[in-house]
């Protein structure tokens, strides 16, 4: 039995009234939030985007080449490839530098993931399970935060859902016009976040195995073949480019050998805590399926085709793709323990999942317990949905940084390398240096002693900022850099409140060598 119906080819223009007013409203939600400073959950990955952005604004775009701002004057680094960034980067020196064009970019990527998913989902299914699925991947909590963050994860799950769409199509006799678009896309994906195809590749195998010829199914194993080829190539590439960086072995936080494969992988113990996968399946039940939808999806395997004869190729599609999303966490799973957001390849085949058990228990021979439970489970779902942000403490912004980074961008002069120290300051830590918009380290505040700060004046830091807080004795500057202060400023609440929410204190690095005596 084929894994995939024939795709009807009206994609979004025949969505139902209703559902096109559920998509308005929700891509109109997302609006207010475009503009303003970076917000957390995590804005530290997302200064880092916004600061390859407003790199490529000011020195020109080289996709191959760009800066971090906390790798000194340095700067050269890779993480992913920076579509995303080069077309925001377009925006800011069109219309001047803001997080603004990023969010866009992310948000335009997010519908474009959209439009794929969608017409995936008719492909396999019928188009009633389609636009259920579409507004539960439009309104889970995770895609509202997400889709508009300054970040690349949904530019490369945009690619991810159009690599697999374009290979089925190609497996149902689409010729090489599709299998080009799926080749395109899988290659672009894999070198902004190749991880995020892994949980794709099991449902397209059952599309391979259900393929019309052998022709068609090669013409989609030559896609799969092209997106590792650009994901090996771009992986020597980045580590060629990464090998250059600067021998800073001296710094305590710092590892030579910068995105490694044991950061991605971690060690096999942290698989064996039961704590760490139940951290992640609260993650997927709180910002995607919500429990209203985890109750839904437990009615997939019921959803019969509409000409009413049992048709399992759907759940069994959507049962591939979650199993490929679990080798892809049993794979990269430090990074699923720590961020939520790599937990983004779940919410299309949840909400597939949540769509296929919505429709199968609305069917007209249900009874109307069944259908009415249905109806109120998913109602109940877009509710809960709707007020998750709220409750996940989404959109929050860190003025203790804004602040103080609006304090440096007015005390040290633009091409100064600065050093940055605050309540929370990690190697690599973007978030105080992109909001002071300067380049230099940031520095753990148990590690500032007189010999690195000699070693960070030799490579090129002329000032260091600590940033204290009103009552945290343990981040007050140590005594012995008083004579090199030369500024003092307190950073004020940002409603007004009469007292400071911290205060910056400048030094001068010049004459680190006096430290010493």
């Amino acid at each position: 039995m084929s894994a995939v119906t024939k795709d009807s080819g009206k994609g979004l223009a025949g969505l139902h009234p209703l559902t096109w007013i559920a998509v308005i409203v929700l891509f109109v939600l997302r609006l207010p939030h475009l503009g303003g400073p970076l917000d957390d959950p995590h804005s530290w990955r997302q200064a880092d985007t916004v600061g390859y952005s407003y790199a490529f604004a000011r020195h020109g775009i080289d996709l191959l080449h760009p800066k971090v701002c906390w790798l000194g004057g340095h700067g050269t680094l890779i993480f992913e490839f920076p579509l995303p960034e080069a077309i925001a980067a377009l925006f800011d020196r069109a219309f001047g530098l803001s997080p603004m064009w990023d969010r866009l970019v992310s948000l335009a990527f997010f519908v474009l993931s959209a439009f794929w998913f969608h017409r995936l989902v008719r492909a396999v299914a019928d188009a009633v399970v389609a636009e259920l699925a579409l507004v539960v991947y439009l309104i889970a909590p995770l895609s509202m935060f997400f889709s508009r963050a300054a970040n690349v994860d949904f530019a490369a799950q945009a690619l991810v859902h159009g690599f697999l769409y374009h290979a089925i199509r190609s497996t149902r006799g689409g010729g090489a016009r599709h299998a080009a678009g799926a080749a395109l896309c899988g290659a672009l994906a894999a070198m902004i976040k190749g991880p995020y195809l892994l949980p794709v590749l099991p449902p397209l195998g059952l599309a391979m195995l259900a393929a019309a010829s052998l022709g068609s199914a090669a013409l989609a194993a030559l896609a799969v073949a092209v997106s590792f080829g650009a994901f090996t190539l771009w992986r020597a590439h980045v580590n060629t480019v990464n090998a250059h960086a600067p021998d800073w072995t001296w710094l305590p936080g710092y590892y030579k050998e910068v995105n490694p494969w044991w950061w991605y992988v971690g060690e096999a113990q942290l698989r064996l805590k039961p704590a760490n996968w139940l951290k992640i399946a609260l993650r997927l039940l709180r910002e995607i399926t919500t429990y209203a939808g985890a109750l839904l999806l437990l009615a997939a395997p019921l959803w019969r085709g509409r000409d009413g004869a049992r048709r399992p190729a759907a759940p069994v599609f959507v049962l591939a793709w979650l199993l490929g999303g679990l080798a892809y966490v049993s794979v990269f799973f430090p990074l699923n323990v720590r961020h939520d957001y790599y937990q983004i390849p779940f919410i299309a085949p949840l909400a597939f999942a949540i769509a296929l058990g919505t429709a199968a228990l609305l069917r007209e021979e249900r009874p109307l317990p069944v259908r009415l439970f249905a109806t109120l489970g998913y109602a109940a779902l877009l509710v809960l949905a709707f007020l998750a942000p709220r409750k996940l403490d989404y959109y929050r912004v860190d003025e203790l940084r804004e602040g103080a980074g609006a304090v440096l961008r007015q005390q040290v002069p633009p091409g100064d390398l600065l050093v940055v120290v605050d309540h929370s300051s990690e190697y690599t830590d973007p978030r105080l240096l992109h909001r002071a918009d300067r380049y230099g380290w940031a520095v753990n505040a148990a590690d500032i002693k007189p010999e690195l700060l000699e070693h960070l004046a030799q490579a090129g830091a002329r000032w260091l900022a600590y940033v204290s807080e009103p009552g945290d004795a343990k981040l007050a500057p140590p005594a012995w850099l008083a004579p090199q202060e030369v500024a003092t400023q307190a950073v004020p609440a940002a409603d007004g409140g009469s007292q400071p929410i911290a205060v910056v204190h400048l030094f001068r690095l010049h004459s680190a060598r006096e430290a010493l005596r």
